[in-house]
């Protein structure tokens, strides 16, 4: 049974921050079905609960999941919010996440489960060929890095104080003989189902990278740069999100590409600038629409932080539109990190100065989807650019 109740928060939503709130909302409780901001005054949350106990409950951790929405005072607010794109194709006929699992192009196995199709895997590679070109273009050097993070970098960068939802950990049997005889005996007499509350797995001591970049500036830690210096990487990505997990616009586990800058403030700043002119010009050649957003989720900016400097417009998302629902997916990021990361890893430059930092990411599967959902699932039919895009990966 489901049970419904109102929470009138004392101050209103920033009205730019409700697709995030929402997003957060999920993570608030496990009783929480389903959900309903009231999108003009912004202040009231009708909530489905599955629980019908915990009204009180429900209020305070809604209540909390949402303070830090309240009317932002954000030093990235003052950015102009939206820049926009304008499609290059006419009569376009996209599709819906229902049209690309009957094209078989994506199937949906289970809560943090995808098979990717061919189509759209190629497509993705193909994007990721253009990034890392673009990159290479720049001067960016090729590295690749394991998945695991050391809990003692992220503990330094502050991570855990601004997404611990999201965080997944690795889990490993202690090595011990009785303990994995203890598992192993288990799992046999129960037809392979193994324990689900065993205490035999070791202490935490490393993360599953939620972003590509973490690794360079790991790579970089106590080092002296001999000049500006431009990394691309490409890994595999993890972040937990609950039930916000959603076709290909939000995986458990994602493939990122990102271009990483490390050295001058300006140049990190002229980084990101061309980086992000130039990621318009592509969407522009293969036929894409969607917006540019002044970001609200750089966790340099929250809770305790090092000594640093930041860049009051520190983040940019280029947001791809996906028709079928009349809304937007964030398929890139602009970033400067300005010298939190080199204060945090100690990262310097030659004249003594503290190196700044900053990255411009993609989410590969995002891109691939995004564009499906504009252009359908016929390859035939799409824009000229993003049929090369398809072919140059193949």
């Amino acid at each position: 049974m489901v049970f419904e109740m109102d929470v009138v928060l004392d101050a209103p939503l920033a009205a730019d921050c409700l697709s995030e709130a929402a997003y957060w909302l999920y993570f608030a409780s496990p009783n929480i079905a389903r959900f309903y901001i009231d999108p003009v005054e912004r202040r009231r949350v009708h909530v489905w609960s599955l629980a019908e106990d915990e009204e009180s409950e429900m209020d305070r951790k809604v209540r909390m999941t949402l303070a830090r929405f309240a009317q932002s005072t954000n030093v990235i607010d003052a950015v102009p919010r939206r820049v926009g794109i304008e499609s290059s194709g006419e009569d376009v006929r996209g599709a819906d996440p229902a049209g690309a699992a009957d094209a078989g192009l994506v199937r949906r196995l289970g809560l943090a489960d995808t098979e990717i199709g061919e189509l759209m895997t190629a497509l993705a590679r193909g994007f990721d060929d253009e990034f890392r070109r673009l990159g290479t273009s720049m001067g960016a050097c090729e590295r690749e890095y394991s998945t695991l993070l050391p809990i003692e970098f992220f503990e330094k960068c502050h991570y855990f104080d601004a997404f611990p939802q999201n965080i997944m950990y690795p889990t490993m049997m202690q090595t011990d003989v009785d303990a994995a005889e203890k598992f192993s005996d288990y799992t046999v007499n129960h037809r392979g189902r193994p324990p689900r509350d065993y205490s035999g797995f070791q202490e935490r001591t490393h993360v599953l990278a939620p972003a590509a970049c973490f690794h360079v500036y790991m790579a970089n830690e106590e080092k002296t740069l001999e000049g500006n210096t431009l990394v691309t990487t490409r890994g595999t990505c993890y972040r937990y999100e609950g039930r916000n997990a959603s076709t290909l616009e939000r995986l458990w586990d994602f493939q990122m590409r990102e271009i990483v800058y490390l050295g001058s403030r300006q140049f990190v700043r002229d980084c990101r600038d061309e980086t992000q002119e130039r990621v318009l010009r592509l969407v522009e050649q293969w036929g894409l629409s969607g917006v540019v957003e002044a970001g609200h989720d750089p966790f340099f900016l929250r809770g305790e932080r090092p000594e640093c400097e930041l860049d009051p417009d520190a983040k940019f998302e280029l947001r791809l539109d996906l028709p079928y629902r009349d809304a937007d997916s964030a398929c890139a990021s602009f970033n400067i990190s300005g010298t939190f990361f080199g204060s945090t890893s100690n990262i310097m430059l030659s004249d003594g100065g503290t190196a700044w930092t900053g990255c411009t990411a993609f989410g590969l599967e995002r891109w691939a989807w995004a564009a499906v959902m504009q252009h359908g699932t016929n390859p035939a039919r799409w824009p000229h650019g993003l049929r090369a895009v398809l072919e140059g990966a193949r």
